[in-house]
């Protein structure tokens, strides 16, 4: 009757195995010969265990009648036939047999990593998620290796004013002849032009190998009408370094100002441009060539960040050749309050700088310095052209404010952060000073300075911002501890009910809100030092912003700007006047 049973068992388990690869498992026609012949095999090897443990199972069994034969003989009683308990006791002891060799096993491969560490890359499987805020990753079960293929784009449509006198195109900078060392160019910034453009067009590709290496590629494609491909970040990195923390080694984000577009990404903005004071003041260096330093402390409370680089040359390519020119930018963080899973908190940011200069003028030996800043919306993608020149007439690469080029020995930046974020209020504010070395002289043409200033003159300039944001449906901001920056995206996990609008199976109307944010922002700079015919005088800017900001989903934004901005206290034939500009974007990332 045994062998009855096992034979039937057998059947069963071999008619369950075929029945599960034929529901779990089946190779599809389209399906190359190897992976057929790899999952051939697979239920090859099921099936060898499956009769491996019914041999084993059957030889118990056998075993056992064998002996209750023996013990029946000797004592003149009939042999009898096992019950179903008795094969369900059988069954259930070799169950726990095996289960124990499982347990055992497994407790001795723990200890061995235990004692001798996990080898990072000997579990390779990937599995793909989403993350809480909609970005696909691709991840080993121990995370040696991660990959996230990501896109942002940024669609921009703007409409301008501006105070007629202003359209006048700008004419020559001023000199001696106008009372003053440099400044901003006679005449106005010519027209501002209504326009549609892409202001970003970003694929990127973003990971971990080997558990501690680390790399981000971001390319830059919105100047591909112009033939040009720009880099955002385009670095490798190694972390978990003691003490030192991270090193990134290539096109890396600098260590100064806290606005999104600076130390953060493009993508946290709350306004569609930077202010003047991180594009003049903050020399709009958001992105250098070279290494990146970083860690955090106190229970990720405190960050450093620092970088030694050569500076872009006004195109993000990576690319930099001059003898000697260098820079170097810190900055220090912290976090006094972080409080109700991240809904509460203060920023505290210093940073501090060295550049001994650019020089981009293969006739002059001289190494200049130039502060400016341009209305705080654009009217064009202002990439420029193959040759650098500005490829769309009239855009506003003509800044409202700028110093002209000075020839000096080094410059030091000084930049103060500041951030409190409680529920959907946040007030976020910057302040900072610029100083130039013994300049001495102006818009050098091979030997020549135009003019010259003597003596050589120590210059100051400063400039900085106020904003006030409200979340009208009660998200919070989020906030990158790690690195001490905004974090990405604007609200962790996305606002608290994504937007839509469908009607539902009564034919009734159903919609989400997004999350909703009012912001205003008000901005100075000051570009005017010294005095008499070695004063500079690039003039003083202060710009007024309103935003209404739409995120619909942690990936889709709708962004709404009107912006005003002032210029005055400029030289003699300089005219003054304002700007006013409406703007609407769209952007996309995942």
């Amino acid at each position: 009757m045994s062998g009855n049973w096992f034979t039937g068992l057998r059947k069963y388990a071999m008619a369950a195995c075929v029945g599960l690869a034929c529901s779990t498992g089946t190779v599809r026609p389209d399906e190359n010969e190897a992976a057929l012949q790899a999952h051939l095999e697979q239920q090859s090897q099921q099936l060898a265990a499956q009769s491996k443990q019914i041999d084993e199972l059957r030889k118990r069994l056998d075993a056992a009648e064998t002996a209750k034969v023996v013990n029946a003989s000797a004592q003149g009683t009939p042999a009898s036939t096992p019950n179903d308990n008795a094969v369900k006791a059988i069954v259930a002891d070799y169950l726990k047999e095996v289960d124990k060799k499982k347990e055992e096993e497994a407790k001795t491969a723990k200890e061995k990593v235990e004692s001798e560490g996990y080898r990072v890359g000997t579990v390779l499987g990937v599995t793909g998620a989403f993350d809480k805020n909609g970005y696909f990753w691709l991840t080993t079960p121990n995370k040696d290796y991660t990959m996230h293929i990501g896109y942002w784009v940024q669609e921009d449509n703007v409409f301008w004013d501006q105070s007629a006198p202003l359209r006048t195109p700008p004419g020559a900078r001023p000199g001696h002849n106008r009372g003053v060392a440099s400044g901003i160019a006679a005449g106005g910034i010519g027209n501002l032009e209504d326009g549609t453009f892409f202001r970003r067009v970003r694929p990127y590709l973003e990971g971990t190998i080997y558990d501690v290496y680390e790399y981000r590629l971001n390319l830059a494609l919105e100047n591909d009408q112009f033939s040009e491909t720009g880099f955002d970040e385009f670095w490798v990195a190694i972390n978990k370094i003691p003490l030192i923390g991270t090193i990134r080694i290539g096109h890396v984000k600098n260590a100064v100002g806290f606005e999104g577009d600076m130390s953060a990404s493009s993508r946290t903005m709350t306004f569609m441009e930077r202010s003047s004071y991180s594009e003049a003041i903050e020399r709009n260096e958001n992105f250098v060539t070279g290494l990146w330093f970083n860690n955090n402390f106190l229970d990720e409370h405190a960050t450093y960040t620092y970088t030694i680089f050569r500076e872009d040359q006004a195109a993000s390519s990576g690319a930099f050749f001059g003898d000697g020119q260098y820079g170097m930018q810190g900055r220090l963080t912290a976090l006094p309050i972080y409080e109700a899973d991240g809904r509460c908190w203060m920023h505290l940011g210093l940073s501090g700088g060295w550049r001994n200069g650019v020089n981009n003028i293969a006739t002059s030996p001289f190494r200049t310095f130039q502060l400016r800043a341009r209305p705080e919306m654009r009217d064009d993608d202002p990439g420029g052209s193959p040759s650098g020149g500005q490829a769309i007439p009239n855009a506003n690469s003509n800044r409202m404010v700028d110093t002209g080029p000075i020839a000096a020995h080094n410059q030091w930046l000084l930049g103060l952060e500041y951030c409190y974020v409680r529920g959907p209020f946040s007030i976020q504010a910057e302040y900072g000073w610029t100083w130039l070395d013994d300049a001495f002289g102006v818009a050098p043409a091979g030997l020549t300075l135009n003019p010259a200033i003597v003596p050589a003159t120590n210059y100051m300039f400063s400039g900085g911002y106020v904003q006030l944001a409200y979340t009208l449906t009660g998200e919070a901001r989020g906030y990158d501890r790690a690195r001490g920056t905004l974090a990405r995206p604007y609200f962790n996990g996305g606002p608290f009910t994504p937007a839509w609008l469908v009607r539902d199976a009564d034919g009734n109307l159903n919609w989400g809100l997004g999350a909703w944010e009012v912001a205003f922002r008000y901005s100075y700079l000051d570009l005017n030092d010294g005095h008499g015919l070695n004063r500079i005088q690039g003039g003083r800017m202060d710009g007024l912003g309103v935003a209404l900001n739409w995120y619909m989903n942690a990936n889709v934004t709708c962004m709404f700007d009107w912006i005003y901005d002032r210029r005055y206290d400029l030289p003699a034939g300089t005219i003054p006047g304002h700007t006013s500009g409406f703007g609407a974007r769209v952007q996309l990332s995942f």
